[in-house]
């Protein structure tokens, strides 16, 4: 990558500070190093850390009479340190707030830019930075409110959408050839792009040019929504229309269509079923632990996961539902099974790969179930509840948590994360809200000492 940037003049003019335009241009190459240490390593370089590098650069340019080749090898060297290779956060106590151990401005630099963007940070955050102004909640709400307004921030928020709903597994996923030969790698790519539109429309409220104008900005429209996005492979999955010229566009799913929100997107049906059949054990727990932050315990070491999926051992075809029945009674498999299976039996009418069925094995489908007690007769009903479910809230709250602070939260923190609940309810759902919250937050500005977390099931999936 740095072979093709010092390639391209243009290009190399916006990483460096100048182009040494002879080998003893000793100036030009030690700004140089400065400038674009401080960017790689998020963090001003001493002058003996830069000096290190500049005697790099004076060896090659002492060998080859070339400064760009001497300033290449030099930022060669800079790029592998683990000052560059690691985020390193260590913190220092600050007698200011009690002597707790407080992230430096240069860490929060970088905190916040891997948080917010997936990547490190501008000048204009490393220039904060430099002035001390990430020192307050204050002044980083200012710089955190910039960065949400930067397309950058698209890319942040689709690695936490994909970290949590598994979406970067996807390329690994197959299906049986013969079962469904419409399964395709572009298919799974438009699938996964389809539900991080999704996020994209709802978290910064962009409208559409081709469907529904604007969106709704509550996060947890994502749950029972029906709007869509899709190209022509996705749109046939989906039994709407093609377009022609084909295009990836918005579409709003008809009122009388029963797929809906983000257990009706075919990305999460799909990945949370196996090659040949659905998985009712395998859908629940993605809506049992990822929604809804609940253990699911692995099964007993000795008990045989696999079971006959056509007959089940009937001479009678046999529903998904009539198969697991023997799991649910299982007392060893019970407490898992009774946890997964009603939920994800509620999505039986969607095959492997997302797709719409009638039947299961030419046998009616029953996709009834209830959610702590509340009935529903299908996914749609069950998409409802999920959107109005009071675990929804605290379960996204902790996920992100877990994802911004990069541990799970310790249980002296729990107080703390249900003000910031009540903040994200106060302010619609707003996911944009509660990143800002977040980020802003005391436990997000200070490194904590081992303690007690709260539940193992806040990890991330």
């Amino acid at each position: 990558a740095t072979a093709e940037a010092f390639a391209d003049p243009a290009h190399l003019a916006t990483i460096v500070a100048c182009v040494p335009s002879w080998a003893a241009d000793a100036a030009c190459i030690r700004e140089s190093i400065a400038v674009f240490g401080r960017r790689a390593w998020r963090r001003p370089l001493t002058d003996d850390e830069v000096q290190r590098y500049v005697d790099v650069a004076d060896e090659i340019a002492t060998e080859t009479g070339d400064g760009v080749a001497a300033l290449r090898h030099a930022l060669w060297g800079v790029l592998q340190s683990p000052w560059f290779l690691y985020r390193v956060e260590l913190g220092l106590v600050s007698d200011e707030d009690g002597g707790r151990v407080k992230f430096s401005a240069w860490e929060m630099a970088s905190r916040l830019s891997f948080t917010l963007w997936s990547t490190i940070p501008d000048d204009a955050l490393l220039d904060a930075a430099a002035s001390d102004a990430l020192a307050s909640p204050e002044g980083i709400a200012v710089q955190a409110q910039r960065m949400l307004a930067d397309p950058r921030a698209r890319q942040g928020v689709e690695n936490f959408i994909g970290e949590l709903y598994g979406l970067w597994g996807l390329d690994e996923k197959t299906k049986d050839p013969e079962l469904f030969p419409a399964w395709t790698p572009t298919l799974k790519a438009t699938m996964r792009r389809e539900l991080l539109a999704r996020v994209d429309a709802v978290v910064f409220g962009e409208p559409t040019a081709n469907g529904p104008e604007g969106s709704s900005k509550d996060f947890f429209s994502l749950y029972d929504g029906k709007r869509v996005f899709v190209d022509n492979e996705l749109a046939a999955l989906y039994g709407l229309p093609a377009a022609t010229p084909d295009s990836f566009r918005a579409e709003q799913l008809p009122d009388a269509d029963p797929r809906r929100g983000l257990i009706g997107a075919a990305v999460v049906l799909a990945m949370n079923s196996l090659p040949a059949r659905t998985s009712a054990t395998k859908r629940g727990q993605f809506v049992a632990e990822t929604l809804l932050c609940r253990t699911v315990p692995p099964p007993p070491p000795d008990v045989d996961v696999n079971f006959e999926d056509d007959m089940g051992g009937s001479s009678e075809p046999q529903t998904l539902r009539e198969l697991l029945e023997p799991h649910r009674d299982n007392p060893q498999c019970a407490a898992c099974h009774n946890l997964t299976d009603p939920l994800g039996l509620a999505l039986e009418h969607y095959d492997t790969s997302g797709a719409w069925r009638d039947t299961d094995r030419g046998l009616t489908i029953d996709a009834s179930g209830d959610l702590d007690g509340v009935p529903f007769a299908d996914a749609a009903e069950l998409a409802v509840l999920l959107r109005e479910h009071p675990d929804a809230a605290s379960c996204l709250v902790s996920k992100l948590y877990t994802y911004t602070a990069g541990r799970l939260p310790f249980a002296s923190e729990q107080d703390a994360l249900e003000l910031v609940e009540a903040d994200f309810a106060g302010e619609d759902n707003r996911f944009d809200r509660l990143l800002l919250a977040l980020v802003t937050h005391d436990d997000f500005r200070f490194a904590h000492p081992a303690g007690t977390m709260i539940a193992a099931q806040q990890e991330m999936p």
